[in-house]
């Protein structure tokens, strides 16, 4: 994933950053993950999603088929901060 398909998400010049997060509790036995990107506005991500997005989804279902889940999400960030210590 970050050899080939994020590098190919940043290359849409759409997305400020990524996080990858493992979901805790699944029970199906294997390790589920969670991708997420910030876009740099509503615009980039509207961009992403009609000139890019189908051509990425495209190559990971032929990739990977039925074998992985996919769905998407798209958040609103309301508010962010970091833990600052004196």
């Amino acid at each position: 994933m970050t050899e080939n398909h994020i590098p190919k998400i940043f290359s849409s010049n759409c997305f400020e950053s990524y996080r990858i997060c493992r979901i805790i509790g699944e029970e199906a036995g294997g390790i589920a993950v969670a991708v997420q990107y910030v876009a740099f506005s509503k615009e980039s991500l509207e961009t992403y999603n009609t000139q890019f997005a189908p051509q990425l989804q495209a190559e990971h279902q032929a990739l990977f088929g039925n074998s992985t889940a996919a769905f998407r999400t798209n958040l609103q960030i309301l508010e962010e901060g970091h833990l600052v210590e004196d």
